[in-house]
């Protein structure tokens, strides 16, 4: 049997330099972090110190300066050609939707390599003096800001940057913008409701373009304001930077990787006057208390602009790994989301005569496992804080440079808490169908077909249409055949769905007999969604799988002219779909969890009837299957009852 390695996966990461200057910083008293923050600002000390000396006479303004010069170190600015034309590219696609394709190249750029401006030792008196001077304009004109301690109001208002964007005078352009336009919505103190107006005319003011298409750095302020381009990051900054203007205590939370989404996420959070942080993503829904931002998570973090010494200490401890917890910055917030009496202590089972042993928590990706939370192991236990339930984990440890499993793969249950362990043991046979989740979005668009029909006619209205099939229920499969009892001749055919949803449908084709090609004919449909080529009745009939038509009305259909009346022995179709149900004719591999990694249970090709069927699986164990045909989206998944359970919702084990 073969073995996959696990792999930790790299992330932005301290340098060496710095992480030793701030551990030497976060490790002296407070008096002596001001000086070497100063020591490490060089030939721009005199600047930091003409902003202490403004502030001499003002106690509160005198240590906000502090704590942004004793924090500063650890920040910069990036810089270089690239970026110069990754803006102009991002500014082409804002006002077009296209962009120079010689500028494809920066897709992939690492744009971690450029140039490091450290703000030590480069920003100007006047620059901070300003930025402090409306952080506390800010602070001290909304009727909520009584209720901001300094400490908060330090981090979700004070700070002058975010990440390594370029400084602007972001905060004195935007309150002159946007000061105004709060005064004329809203009157209140409510804080929630201030963020929610400002909010709500964000999004009427511009439509935001979502894109990831660039490995983009953070973005300058006034660029995200003027430009409404970027991935979930910029957005997130973008409304930080709006709500931070106008004393809307604001920061930006991130989960490192969903099992839901397979990708990493980052939103916003605003500070209610109760203490409590009500989080809220630009687009998707504005903030409410009592709601959260959907997704799973497993475990969430805060973006601060005071470096954390808790993260710090753990990238001392193991400076010579790289992660996605290599951001000195982060602070643990699970605890505001996923709160529980006491958070689970985890078995490392195999770790048990160990003791002070760093272990990470990690959730599946395919090329290895993604870090989101790590502690120390003593004696086979680890206690990883609050964690999200309902989730799949494996715990690992480094053992001669690689990663390895420290325990088996774990899961909160949400109903009592209680952690359920996936243990190999015993044998018996398994039947696949996916190798990753069906999604509610997906599944909502497979279901649009139920209730549709097939219809034949030889009117080109189809007023005299007949039903050579009528569909009742959800698609359990990606190729579907219908064999007609009692074959006619037909001139027109179609595809069309029920009175009350769109006409939604990936493939379609029509034939007269078992061997014979599909029908050709000219293409007849309502009109598509949008008017967008994404959506066109063609996509219907190219032979790709993953293209669809949909329409633009309700009932929504797609068919052809024959030209003359033809035999309909046959029809084949595709619903809208992901393409993870299992492909007749791709190469799989099922793969186990177990002491020594994944353990491979062999390769099979897809059968004709969509499934695998594997024997002698060990039970009880969590498993991946690998797809080496095609395709990105693999999820790891249980087996219970002759049913797949994905890392995605419950696992229901009695």
């Amino acid at each position: 049997m073969r073995t996959r390695d696990n792999f930790i996966y790299p992330a932005a990461f301290c340098h060496i330099g710095i992480l030793l200057l701030l551990v030497s910083l976060f490790s002296c008293s407070i008096p002596d972090r001001l000086e070497i923050a100063l020591q490490f600002a060089g030939d721009n000390r005199l600047e930091l110190e003409k902003v202490l000396v403004h502030y001499k006479d003002d106690s509160l303004k005198l240590r906000a300066a502090r704590f942004l010069i004793e924090n500063m170190p650890a920040h910069h600015s990036l810089s270089g050609n690239e970026l110069d034309s990754l803006y102009i590219v991002l500014s082409q696609y804002s006002d077009s939707s296209k962009y120079n394709n010689r500028y494809d190249y920066l897709k992939k750029y690492p744009f971690n390599n450029l140039y490091r401006q450290n703000d030590a030792k480069n920003i100007k008196a006047d620059y901070l003096i300003e930025n402090i001077d409306y952080s506390f304009r800010v602070w001290r004109e909304v009727p909520w800001g009584k209720y901001i301690s300094f400490d908060d109001f330090c981090e979700f208002i004070l700070p002058y940057r975010i990440k390594d964007e370029p400084l602007t005078h972001w905060k004195r352009d935007l309150y002159h913008r946007f000061r105004p336009v709060l005064d004329s919505l809203y009157h209140g103190s409510d804080v929630i409701q201030a963020c929610k107006c400002l909010n709500d005319y964000l999004k009427n003011e511009r439509d935001w373009k979502y894109s990831d298409d660039f490995n983009s750095p953070h973005l300058s302020a006034l660029f995200l304001v003027d430009k409404r381009i970027g991935d979930c990051n910029a957005l997130s900054d973008f409304v930080t930077y709006c709500m931070r203007s106008v004393g809307i205590p604001m920061v930006i939370d991130r989960y490192l990787w969903s099992p839901e989404y397979s990708s990493s996420h980052a939103w916003t959070a605003v500070l209610d006057t109760t203490g409590y942080a009500v989080s809220f993503s630009f687009g998707e829904h504005s903030p409410q208390r009592n709601t959260s931002v959907g997704r799973q998570k497993g475990k969430v973090y805060r973006s601060c602009y005071a470096v954390q010494k808790e993260r710090l200490e753990k990238l001392e401890a193991n400076s010579h790994i790289r992660s996605t917890l290599s951001d000195c910055f982060f602070k643990d917030v699970s605890s505001e989301y996923f709160p529980s009496s006491a958070p689970p202590v985890v078995k490392c089972d195999f770790l048990r005569n160990t003791k002070n042993t760093t272990v990470w928590m990690a959730l599946f990706r395919m090329n290895g496992w993604v870090p989101i939370g790590d502690t120390v192991c003593e004696n086979g236990e680890a206690n990883f804080g609050h964690m999200e339930p309902g989730i799949i984990y494996a715990t690992l440890y480094q053992k001669e440079g690689k990663m390895t499993p420290a325990g088996y793969p774990f899961q909160i249950e949400k109903w009592s808490g209680n952690v359920i362990y996936f243990r190999p043991e015993g044998e018996d046979s398994m039947i696949i169908t996916r190798k990753y989740p069906l999604h509610d979005g997906m599944q909502y668009m497979i279901e649009r077909m139920n209730h549709g029909r097939f219809e034949g006619a030889n009117r080109k209205d189809f007023s005299d249409a007949e039903t050579l099939c009528q569909l009742w229920k959800m698609s359990t499969s990606m190729f579907n055949e219908v064999k007609i009892k009692e074959p006619h001749k037909y001139r027109y055919v179609r595809y069309i769905s029920v009175d009350w949803e769109t006409g939604d449908i990936g493939e379609v084709a029509w034939y007269s007999d078992s061997i014979s090609p599909p029908l050709k004919g000219k293409l007849l449909s309502t009109p598509h969604y949008r008017n967008e080529p994404f959506f066109t009745p063609e996509n219907a009939m190219d032979g790709d799988p993953l293209t669809f038509f949909s329409s633009a009305v309700r009932p929504g259909w797609v068919g052809l002219d024959l030209g003359i009346p033809q035999l309909i022995s046959r029809i084949t179709y595709t619903p809208r779909n992901d393409d993870n149900f299992i492909r007749p004719h791709d190469l799989y591999e099922l793969y186990y969890f177990s002491e020594n990694g994944w353990i491979s249970l062999g390769k099979q090709y897809g059968d004709p009837k969509q499934r695998l069927v594997y024997y002698n699986v060990p039970q009880h164990a969590l498993y991946w299957l690998h797809n080496w045909t095609r395709g990105k989206e693999e999820q790891v998944f249980v087996y219970w009852n002759g049913r797949q359970y994905f890392n995605h919702g419950e696992v229901h084990l009695k």
